[in-house]
């Protein structure tokens, strides 16, 4: 039993290391996710058709600052916020015409991937003190 308590505390303090390492990465912030989606376009020369799939930050709450081009700063829809935004262009993940993904889209990827881990740790050990408060009650001495 000693040797099977004495793995759980192993794993805490590893489980701590890894927040840790998280912690000093750089990482999204929270609540938000990447979107990706297609642009397809055809050219007049040619008449070719060609694919591009973008990646964007998304989030529920408008977080990101509204960056328009100077000929649309003056037109905001009803009922918007005229200077924050739910959502941000990261760059290019790929194309039918074989440009590859943007530097800027594997470090958001990385960043997001970031963000869910600590989460994901955070959540764990969450459960694991909900846990030990329901096993161990906060005043031991009751006699």
């Amino acid at each position: 039993m000693s040797d099977r308590v004495d793995q759980i505390i192993e794993k805490l303090h590893q489980l701590k290391e890894i927040r840790q390492q998280l912690v000093n990465e750089p990482m999204s912030p929270p609540g938000v996710w990447i979107h990706q989606y297609e642009v397809c376009k055809r050219y007049k020369k040619g008449g070719d058709i060609y694919t591009y799939t973008y990646a964007k930050w998304q989030s529920v709450e408008p977080i990101f600052n509204r960056n328009p081009k100077p000929r649309l700063k003056s037109i905001v829809k009803r009922g918007k916020n005229p200077k924050m935004t739910c959502h941000q262009h990261i760059g290019r993940v790929n194309s039918s015409t074989g440009l590859g993904t943007e530097p800027q889209v594997t470090k958001a990827y990385q960043e997001w991937e970031n963000r869910k881990q600590l989460d994901a740790v955070d959540k764990a050990l969450e459960q694991i003190e909900a846990a030990l408060i329901g096993v161990m009650p906060e005043q031991t001495n009751k006699a």
